[in-house]
């Protein structure tokens, strides 16, 4: 009976990682490199998160969550750190006069 529980439930976690989670969660919604983030942009940078299930490589991820903030502000990131086991990364940018 427990395993016949499970297996739905294991399903239904699954399909809220990834690109699934990125339509429930706050921000705005990017693919980078087939890799899913948010981005919400505040007045102390900007955080990026992704809900990668750990194939891609964390340097490659980082690299992507910085194309990913650029894309979705318009600015350039000038620096990147990703925050501790979790996939959320802050970004410091720098945006044209104009914006």
């Amino acid at each position: 009976m427990l395993k016949a529980a499970f297996i739905p439930a294991a399903f239904a976690l699954s399909a809220c990682s990834g690109g699934a989670m990125t339509h429930v969660m706050p921000g705005v919604p990017v693919v980078v490199n087939g890799n899913a983030f948010t981005v919400n942009e505040t007045s102390r940078g900007v955080t990026i998160q992704n809900f990668e299930t750990g194939r891609t490589p964390p340097s490659e991820l980082i690299a992507d969550a910085g194309l990913a903030a650029e894309r979705v502000t318009g600015c350039t990131v000038t620096s990147i750190t990703k925050d501790g086991i979790v996939n959320t990364y802050y970004a410091a940018i720098t945006c044209p006069a104009d914006r």
